[in-house]
């Protein structure tokens, strides 16, 4: 089957599209990881600082995403982005969240997966590489069909199988609740939706549809039937939770992975149209290299076949409006005709800029004042100080290359080639893969089938727990245990912070809304931090103080505020725990009061507080 599915090619753009997306999502987590890196990486922010400077690794990560994204060197820039990745976020503790996983599981399945056949800087190079004025190389741009079929796997259906059996085993996903239930706690609602929260039968359906998906999706995925609709409910389910929690980048990158289910066939017909609407010819000397690479550089980005390339030589004369040009001009200085009028020189390559629509921008910067004048004097001192020799095949030393062999031709062994050979090693690293999530899994199957107690499954429980910490690491292969009743269970309180300058004035820290929401600084990583790690529902007053310590260093710094003489006003808000739906929950939340219950201080940089235990207000 492994070996039927691999030879089975298909167009490799939606996986192009995926790279990017995924890529740019990833870009915006480790953007994010960067601003919060002294508040996540130091003993005290910017009081007590980390032994190694965290800003040159993410630094280095951030390149390398973008050299993924633009699909240069995207081999090494894959390299790069997982060792990061399992470096940094890998082993992280109190600031981990599940996307994170999801990030070492793509991010290692990126080391092999053809992501760069198609709208990538790489391409280009390889047209470079095995082009010239007599052939034109069209590198490969079809992938086997379980390039798509692996990400979804790894961070979809994987992902599904492991929470379903958590779900089994919770009263308010068993009861429709699952949505709702999360959704009615202020503190963890990005955009309120009470209209919807209140529509308790729709409430009902939502639940009971998410169980269902993700109880069905690992069957159902790589079937060409299902896979419009999964792809519907799964963009539907994680637009949602954008929407609705402060987690972006994991509901982003979800959707990110569901485009590689989106049909092949609408990405073609999107980016690479059949009927071909050139809006402008561009004349080039058909004999000179260089002038070959200038077309081929052109027709790499314009993705859409605007314009026509034709050469000097064959149809410089037919064309009526260069007839009075002299020959040696064509050849000398690039020509080119749009809406009946000829340009020249720098002009038509503004013209080529505007004739491609996602490059119109560059287009209207050489067109200020200034800057066209300026590249007008480059191009000029380029055009009279090259080589006025024309460069052709001989003069140049040009060899045409040997191209590089296809995988069913290249022989390993007599009788074995390098694509039998890759076929063995995706059945391998499957079947490890596979291996790895059921056993990890095993205690969540465990609990959701409620397996007895024997001796037996203490010791596969056990194993399951050792084989999870390598697996978590460096693959991304954990539990996923999202929203259950015990995250919230007698979650009855909301913890705030304001800065109380000297004039009295009280300033909120974007910790927590007025209304009770996240703040700007809870998304991700930040959020989970301190929802579930510092004002949990069963709140540790140790953790409680550390985590107002360093959000106040943090916040402090940003805002220059001197922790030589600072103070800190601690409020809570006392909610509601719902024990079953009720209309109107969330806004009756957000509406209730704050009290003022305790103070943070820093003096001469010393962190001291006074609070109360909050469990017992």
């Amino acid at each position: 089957m492994i070996k039927r599915l691999y030879n089975k090619n298909i167009s490799g753009l939606g996986l192009s599209i995926f790279r990017i997306i995924y890529g740019l999502v990833l870009l915006c987590e480790v953007s994010q990881l960067y601003f919060f890196r002294h508040l996540i990486f130091d003993k005290i922010p910017f009081v007590d600082a980390a032994e190694i400077d965290f800003s040159i690794p993410i630094s280095i990560w951030i390149i390398s995403i973008i050299f993924l994204v633009l699909g240069l060197f995207t081999r090494l820039a894959t390299i790069i982005n997982y060792l990061m990745t399992i470096i940094l976020i890998g082993s992280i503790n109190t600031y981990e969240y599940h996307m994170f996983y999801a990030y070492l599981g793509m991010n290692f399945l990126l080391l092999f997966l053809p992501v760069s056949r198609n709208l990538s800087l790489d391409r280009l190079i390889l047209k470079y590489k095995y082009s010239n004025t007599r052939f034109n190389y069209d590198p490969p741009r079809e992938v086997s069909v379980l390039s798509y079929f692996i990400p979804i796997m790894v961070g979809a259906a994987f992902v599904y199988f492991d929470s379903i059996f958590y779900k089994f085993t919770s009263f308010f996903w068993t009861k429709g609740l699952g949505l709702w239930f999360p959704t009615s706690f202020p503190n963890t609602v990005f955009i309120p939706i009470n209209g919807i929260l209140d529509q308790k039968y729709l409430i009902l359906f939502l639940g009971y549809l998410t169980v269902a998906f993700e109880t069905i999706f690992i069957f159902t995925f790589f079937r060409k039937k299902w896979r419009v609709p999964l792809l519907i409910i799964g963009l539907g389910l994680h637009m949602g939770i954008l929407i609705c929690y402060p987690i972006p980048w994991f509901a982003l990158g979800m959707c990110s992975i569901y485009l590689l289910m989106v049909p092949v066939s609408f990405w073609e017909k999107l980016f690479l149209p059949k009927k071909k609407s050139p809006v402008m010819t561009f004349y080039y000397d058909g004999e000179c290299p260089l002038c070959n690479r200038t077309k081929i550089t052109i027709q790499h980005f314009d993705i859409k076949g605007r314009i026509d390339f034709k050469t000097v030589q064959y149809y410089g004369e037919q064309e009526p409006l260069l007839q009075e040009v002299p020959l040696d001009d064509l050849l000398d200085d690039i020509h080119s005709i749009k809406n009946g009028k000829v340009y020249k020189g720098l002009d038509t390559y503004i013209q080529v800029l505007g004739s491609i629509n996602y490059l119109k921008p560059l287009s209207w910067i050489l067109r200020i004042p200034g800057i066209y004048h300026l590249g007008k004097i480059t191009y000029r001192f380029i055009a009279k100080n090259r080589n006025t020799e024309r460069c052709t095949e001989d003069n140049c030393g040009f060899t045409p290359p040997v191209l590089p062999p296809k995988e069913e031709s290249f022989k390993i062994l007599q009788n074995y080639t390098l694509s039998d050979l890759k076929v063995l090693g995706i059945t391998i690293g499957l079947s490890f893969i596979l291996f790895l999530q059921v056993f990890v899994s095993y205690n969540s199957i465990k609990k959701g089938m409620s397996f007895k107690a024997t001796s037996v499954n203490k010791i596969l429980g056990h194993l399951s727990d050792e084989i999870e910490k390598p697996a978590k690491t460096f693959l991304g292969i954990t539990h996923h245990a999202v929203f259950m009743d015990y995250h919230f269970s007698d979650y009855n309180h909301i913890i705030a912070i304001a800065h109380l300058d000297k004039n009295g004035k009280q300033t909120w820290l974007p910790i927590i809304n007025q209304d009770g929401t996240p703040g700007a600084y809870l998304c991700g990583s930040t959020w989970v931090k301190w929802t579930f790690r510092v004002a949990n529902n069963n709140i540790d007053q140790k953790n409680l103080k550390i985590g107002i310590r360093d959000f106040t260093a943090f916040w402090a710094n940003k805002n220059n505020i001197d922790l030589r003489d600072a103070k800190f006003i601690i409020k809570v808000k006392k909610i509601d725990s719902p024990k079953e739906w009720e209309k109107g929950f969330l806004q009756k939340q957000m509406d209730k009061p704050w009290q003022d219950i305790g103070v943070a201080k820093w003096k001469n940089k010393n962190y001291n507080i006074d609070i109360p235990e909050v469990e017992k207000l």
